[in-house]
């Protein structure tokens, strides 16, 4: 299918197409694939809750689309209210007005997908997991109001799920939580590492492990750093507002990319990898996805000091080629991606 944007939609127009993001404050991974999908659909304005157009590198990435932001961003100080404004979040989404386009491709973690489409226009949702802190780990208290806002978030959240026509996967894993979360049936089309970034990059052992994330709970930081502290273990950790060519050439030096959490599907694993780098990852969540076991990498099993530390002795005792590394990376390139998205869009377009 030629770019949807400028497709011709039933012989008559061409295609117009809106791109829903849940919010544009930081550039992280999501933010990649937004731009990914953003390329593919280049005419495609971007809706979203909120928008940062202060961070230089969401700007630099994105400063020439057209970006329509919520009621929020009218709120003073909302740089600071953002999350505590969590509840309003479905509402925020369901605002916008979708009634010219023909497709609305919502990407997600979150409530992109909570927007209200006419019946004659296809929405579309590409989703990388259903919201973590409603149905993976909490961090409101399980009794009291707390529970009861997420009680009610759960419920919005599956019967938002209903106004999607059709679901776009961003892993197996994600996949497997659309399903049992949802009751829907999804394709999975993984995201991509832009192996044009690194293809003048040489690595180099600098001695030491890393860890690349926003600092969230669930990533495990703090597991990994406790039991590199015990061992004299140097370990350097990079979780945000960091210039991309410095991420680059930290990632290049390291031994091996460490990833603790249980990650949707996990870019920094390919970015790693595409420069010939091992990943230790826990056995679980997306990393299974893009680590070869013995290969490209090692998993640990538990979360104890003694199944990490078995991993990493056994990562040093293999002999991991930079080549095989880098051979798995280039599967999850961006022109398979463009072309996946692609194909799949177009057979969900003319899905009765």
């Amino acid at each position: 299918m030629a770019d949807a944007s400028a497709e011709d939609f039933g012989g008559l127009r061409k295609m117009r197409v809106a791109i829903v993001h849940d919010d544009l404050v930081q550039w992280g991974g999501a933010e990649k694939v937004l731009l990914g999908l953003s390329e593919i659909y280049p005419d495609a304005p971007i809706y979203t809750s909120v928008y940062d157009s202060g961070n230089k590198q969401l700007t630099e990435k994105f400063g020439s689309k057209k970006i329509i932001t919520s009621f929020l961003q009218k709120i003073p100080g909302w740089k600071i209210l953002y999350k505590m404004l969590l509840p309003l979040y479905p509402m925020v989404f369901e605002q916008f007005d979708f009634s010219r386009y023909d497709l609305v491709i919502s990407h997600t973690t979150r409530f992109a997908k909570c927007i209200i489409t006419k019946p004659q226009t296809k929405h579309i949702c590409y989703c990388h997991t259903p919201p973590r802190f409603l149905w993976h780990f909490s961090g409101v208290g399980r009794f009291g109001i707390g529970e009861i806002l997420l009680s009610g978030l759960r419920a919005y959240d599956q019967l938002s799920a209903r106004r999607v026509d059709h679901f776009i996967a961003g892993s197996e894993n994600a996949r497997k939580r659309i399903k049992k979360i949802y009751g829907k049936d999804s394709k999975v089309i993984h995201p991509f590492v832009d192996l044009k970034i690194y293809q003048d990059i040489e690595g180099f052992d600098g001695g030491y492990y890393l860890m690349i994330g926003r600092p969230k709970s669930y990533k495990r930081f703090e597991f990994v750093k406790d039991f590199c502290n015990k061992r004299g273990i140097q370990l350097r950790v990079i979780s945000g507002g960091w210039d991309d060519e410095m991420v680059v050439w930290i990632l290049a030096g390291c031994k091996a990319l460490i990833i603790p959490g249980i990650e949707d599907f996990g870019l920094t694993s390919l970015e790693a990898q595409v420069l010939g780098k091992p990943v230790v990852a826990f056995k679980e969540g997306g990393a299974l996805e893009t680590v070869v076991p013995s290969i490209t990498g090692v998993f640990f099993e538990k979360y104890s000091e003694d199944s990490l530390q078995s991993a990493l002795i056994k990562l040093n005792s293999l002999k991991i080629n930079p080549k095989d590394c880098r051979k798995n990376a280039e599967k999850f390139s961006k022109d398979e991606f463009i072309k996946n998205f692609k194909q799949a869009v177009d057979s969900l377009l003319y899905t009765k």
